[in-house]
């Protein structure tokens, strides 16, 4: 019998680690090849595991909740396959990996585990018994959980949500003798609610993105006048013809992505100290869930797209993410992002750089504002657009100047140029 890995698979560009939502299998479970064995997800999308090889689980070395690096092992399988040797390979990266790191692991006072009952101990996970103790989580509101796990287990996420509702009753007096200080002055504050798997992706590569470029924020004025009452004038035919609704954001990455083209420094990568200047030209749009969280899914080659492919392409991956359907390819691939916070009343902002893209466009609210014409004054609908551009490879020059083109290209856009004159 040969013993094979269930590997953490690689769920987008950048993504460093996922975490285990749910296992659909236990120890000692009979699965066929490519059966669904576990879901995980990262910061961008939810992803399903299908099983290497037929055979049987003989462990889930990751617990429900619990996060994992991309391409680490986090089950076993015997078969009378022999396996990926691509996994073989990864396995025993990960198994040097721990070897290496492992005298780090003592640099924190260890948890006893053996506060709680035998029984409550073997029903857990080593991770959730050690944040149950933590906590000072009793045997008996352990019993008021309901996990989600094989058999109803409870797993870390379970665990976690519990804590986010419950109220900490003597503040930092509460917590185990072991707790950090941070712990202890979290639990001094009030109630603590703990970052869900997807927040906390999001907050590490935010802080990556910070401490990797130098991010510089320039702000540009536009005038949509023409084009706020082309988007009312036609609105209902295009929504009639498409099935979709014509959009503010559906223009802004038609209008970039041809502006793209004459600047390849903007629809760049950085790579260890190489720019990569990119063939295609894929925009991501950020999207917010109702969960706090956001996705940023991906309008591949949008330069070869109509203004009425871009906007139906649009509103079918914003419908995949709202709907935690996204899958891998749908958020992977990214050339430049565009975040849309106009949406929810910013005028505008200073967005962070999606790693490793060099530059990320800021879309603000739509306004009427008056504006000196002729010496005077006139309403206009205004946008500001704020580029967000990494330093070391663009400087304010060629930033201003793929601005100033941008303006021009808006501002001068025709129902003829985007394809929609017939309306």
């Amino acid at each position: 019998m040969k013993t094979t890995p269930i590997l953490m698979p690689q769920m987008g560009q950048s993504i460093a680690e996922g975490t285990v939502i749910k296992w659909h299998c236990q120890v000692g479970d009979e699965v066929t090849a490519d059966e669904l064995i576990v879901d995980v997800e990262s910061d961008k999308v939810s992803f399903e595991v299908g099983s290497p090889v037929a055979g049987k689980i003989i462990d889930c070395l990751v617990s429900e909740g619990e996060r994992a690096e991309v391409g680490s092992v986090i089950g076993h399988i015997e078969s009378e396959d022999d396996g990926c040797p691509e996994a073989k390979d990864a396995e025993e990266r990960t198994t040097a990996k721990k070897r290496r790191h492992q005298p780090a692991r003592s640099n924190r006072a260890p948890i006893n585990t053996d506060d709680l009952p035998r029984m409550t101990r073997d029903w857990l996970s080593p991770s959730v018994a050690r944040m149950a103790v933590l906590n000072n989580v009793t045997v008996a509101e352990l019993g008021t959980i309901r996990g989600s796990g094989a058999s109803h287990r409870i797993s870390r996420q379970d665990l976690m949500a519990y804590l986010a509702r419950r109220d900490i009753p003597g503040g930092a007096a509460s917590l185990s003798p072991s707790a950090t200080a941070d712990e202890k002055q979290l639990a001094s504050l009030g109630r603590v609610v703990p970052m869900t798997s997807i927040r906390r992706t999001i907050a590490d590569h935010m802080v990556q993105s910070i401490h990797t470029s130098a991010h510089v924020t320039m702000v540009h004025a536009v005038d949509t006048t023409h084009i706020v009452a082309l988007r009312n004038k036609i609105k209902d035919a295009f929504l009639k013809k498409h099935g979709v609704k014509m959009t503010y954001t559906g223009v802004m990455l038609y209008a970039t992505a041809q502006v793209l083209k004459e600047f390849p420094h903007i629809n760049a990568s950085v790579i260890g100290n190489n720019i990569v200047l990119r063939d295609d030209i894929s925009l991501g749009c950020a999207v917010a869930l109702d969960d706090q969280s956001l996705v940023v899914p991906v309008v591949k080659n949008a330069d070869t797209k109509t203004f009425a492919e871009i906007t139906c392409e649009l509103d079918r991956l914003i419908k995949l993410a709202r709907g935690q359907n996204l899958a891998r390819a749908d958020v992977d691939g990214g050339t430049f992002t565009i975040s849309n916070f106009g949406s929810f009343g910013s005028l505008f902002g200073t967005p962070i750089i999606n790693q490793p893209q060099v530059a990320i466009l800021g879309m603000g609210a739509i306004t009427k504002t008056f504006v000196p014409v002729d010496n005077q004054p006139v309403i206009r609908d205004l946008l500001y657009l704020s580029l967000s551009f990494d330093h070391r490879v663009i400087d304010g020059a060629l930033g201003g100047r793929f601005l100033n083109r941008l303006q021009e290209t808006v501002e001068s856009l025709t129902a003829a140029a985007m394809g929609v004159d017939g309306l």
